[in-house]
């Protein structure tokens, strides 16, 4: 009897993997308006030594925004070679399949120095060119490489090409390409046209800061979340009607995984913040059920509301609780550090 069912149990579990695998294959083709390619890569060498990889399921277009066509979908965990980049940096053009094709930033992660890349413009479609913006360096100005530690001086006066930036503002670093090498020099320093502005910003090549800045714009977003369905709750609370037409969607941290493993440090935020991400998803959703009910049933008891009060109350002290974490923190970016060495 006892290996019947453990039998039946098995068979079962079977089922379940295979219908799983179906359901997956039918949403990845759904999802899927230009023809899907989910093979392997051939092994390609990026001439500028930059490797992209991809964090989930991306399109892969034929030029630097949604408005081109897509010429597939690249599986996620491939790693593809850079070959070009938009000058600020929010798309990247790669190799896929013998192709070249643009992907977004934000879904990659990248070895190598990004802004090495040759920058694209729209007229240029058909081939990767470098129009970064313009500056003028004299000689005698101080240099510094990528870890903004002293790297000499310029030699010459010359023109010279922006390829990245820290910050934005009046006092920040410039990236040049000066002699055919990359290097930092202070903006009060070397005199640049507006056009700065649309260079990359390097700091997001930086995983500190990278993730300093993500889990800030999350604790803002969520917190604005949280009031909008605590204000939902409170008004349920002293007996008003609320219209179920507005209901907030529910929010997640963009915060990723990959760069937590590079700087752990952060761990804590990730912690304090997913806490305050379930306890507003908890509200938002026993909302959202509530509204669901037939008519006859629209209504909500004393315990549901106190209930819901209650986590978005613990939810609020975890999003204080990440906040604080990150702007503790946010005073450890190397690059914060770097600049008032200086």
């Amino acid at each position: 009897m006892a290996a019947d069912a453990l039998h039946l149990l098995r068979c079962r579990w079977l089922i379940a993997l295979l219908v799983m695998a179906a359901l997956s294959d039918m949403a990845l083709a759904q999802d899927c308006a230009a023809p899907c390619v989910t093979g392997e890569s051939s092994v390609v060498i990026s001439p500028y030594d930059v490797y992209i990889t991809t964090q989930d399921f991306v399109s892969f277009r034929e030029g630097p925004g949604t408005a081109f066509d897509r010429i597939a979908v690249v599986p996620a965990a491939l790693t593809l070679p850079a070959v070009g980049r938009t000058p600020n940096g929010r798309w990247i053009q790669a190799e896929y399949l013998g192709q070249r094709g643009w992907i977004a930033a934000r879904y990659l992660v990248w070895s190598g120095n990004v802004s090495a890349l040759p920058v694209s413009t729209m007229e240029e479609r058909t081939r990767v060119v470098r129009t970064g913006a313009i500056g003028y360096i004299n000689e005698g100005t101080p240099l510094f490489d990528r870890n903004l530690r002293p790297a000499g001086a310029a030699t010459t006066s010359e023109e010279v090409e922006l390829i990245g930036r820290l910050g934005s503002g009046t006092y920040i670093w410039l990236q040049i390409d000066y002699q055919g090498a990359p290097y930092w020099v202070r903006s009060w320093e070397i005199e640049y046209d507006a056009e700065y502005a649309y260079t990359l910003d390097a700091a997001y090549l930086i995983p500190y800061t990278r993730l300093a800045r993500a889990l800030d714009g999350d604790i803002r977003r969520i917190g604005s979340r949280l009031y909008t369905i605590e204000d939902i709750w409170n008004r349920l609370a002293s007996g008003g009607s609320v219209s179920c037409g507005n209901i907030p969607s529910l929010v997640r941290r963009t915060a990723r995984e990959v760069d937590l493993r590079q700087e752990p440090v952060f761990a804590p935020v990730f912690l304090a913040l997913d806490d305050a991400v379930l306890g507003v998803n908890t509200a938002i959703t026993a909302f959202s059920s509530a509204c669901d009910r037939p008519d006859d049933a629209l209504y909500l008891t004393q315990q549901e509301v106190i209930a819901a009060l209650t986590r978005l109350a613990e939810a609020r002290r975890s999003l204080v609780l990440a906040d604080s974490l990150t702007a503790a923190l946010f005073q450890r970016d190397p690059l914060i550090v770097n600049s008032r060495g200086r």
